[in-house]
């Protein structure tokens, strides 16, 4: 077996039924495997692979267990000598599959490749990005707090304004790869080790990234191979309870990603410092709120919301 694709799904049946017919269109000259992850979906995505694909292997399970656990679940069974982690919000656009896998054949020291992502629009995505330090992700908070003030992506080497996508194969030295597509020597997971189960959903991708370039495995990137992400997709059905805890979760993720690889000390300034920034956003979005028009005002309330929980979760002590 050459490769094992596995996909997790959640409540996203017609953007996973999309993403098999790709790979059943695209992949040719391959032996491969698939693998459904579904994390307790209710719109009928189970059904529609029993249907459809009863070839696939379909693992059901009682809960959302998250990307990090229900990747591991499959990968455990896989019997591939790579592995393809695969959104199920993506469109294999040519094959993938094969040239990835071709990849990883011609480079023996590369852990892990990924393809050229492309936006609905066929505008490139980012997929790229350097390795995360308390510097990065303060500069990366204060543009998402004043976006309408950073016009400019200064300093962010991998931002499609800064980085050719299209040109050629390249070696990511510094940085990792986003876990939308991913094709991975399964033999680097016995020394490596699995995702990091303590992330449920985001921060695992980087986390494991940064692990492959500490043990001097390569990391690529491989344009040849082309994908379009729906990036977001899978979350546009997301009521605003969900998506408010969401973000408190994904802080927390972050925060136990700075505390897990960066020390101690570290770990102390970034507390210190998000604490502050969220306090600062707090306190501009009660005035907002209390200063905002009739019409505005619902919006401007939930805003307050958002600032008031995720400035509670900065003042948390790590559980």
């Amino acid at each position: 077996m050459n490769v094992s694709i596995i996909i997790i799904s959640y409540n996203t049946c017609a953007l996973l039924r999309d993403c098999l017919a790709s790979v059943r269109e695209k992949a040719r000259g391959i032996d491969y495997e698939i693998f459904v992850v579904d994390n307790a979906s209710n719109d009928g995505s189970c059904a529609m692979i029993e249907r459809d694909y009863p070839d696939i292997h379909l693992i059901k399970n009682c809960e959302n267990r998250g990307f990090a656990k229900a990747n591991n679940q499959a990968i455990r069974m896989a019997r591939g000598e790579y592995v393809l982690l695969l959104n199920s919000d993506t469109i294999l656009e040519n094959n993938v599959v094969g040239l990835l896998h071709d990849f990883m054949q011609a480079h023996p020291r590369a852990a892990v490749c990924g393809p050229l992502l492309l936006n609905a629009d066929k505008t490139v995505q980012r997929s790229i990005d350097t390795h995360l330090t308390v510097k990065t992700l303060v500069l990366r908070l204060i543009r998402e707090h004043y976006r309408d003030r950073f016009h400019r992506p200064l300093g962010d080497k991998y931002h499609p304004n800064n980085f050719d996508y299209v040109a050629k194969a390249y070696k990511v030295s510094d940085g990792w790869l986003t876990g939308a597509v991913l094709m991975i020597r399964k033999s680097v997971f016995s020394e490596v080790g699995l995702l990091d189960e303590n992330y449920h959903f985001y921060m695992e991708d980087s986390d494991w990234g940064l692990a492959v370039s500490r043990s001097g495995w390569e990391i690529w990137f491989a344009p040849e191979a082309v994908v379009t992400h729906l990036l977001g997709s899978s979350r546009n059905a997301l009521s605003v309870e969900k998506e408010i805890a969401l973000k408190v979760n994904c802080l927390r993720q972050q925060r136990y990603f700075v505390r897990k690889n960066l020390g101690l000390v570290s770990y102390g300034l970034y507390r210190l410092v998000f604490s502050c920034i969220h306090a600062i956003n707090l306190a501009r979005r009660v005035i907002m709120a209390a200063a905002s028009s009739p019409e505005k005002r619902p919006h401007a309330i939930l805003k307050r919301r958002l600032g008031w929980e995720l400035f509670l979760a900065s003042m948390e002590f790590w559980r």
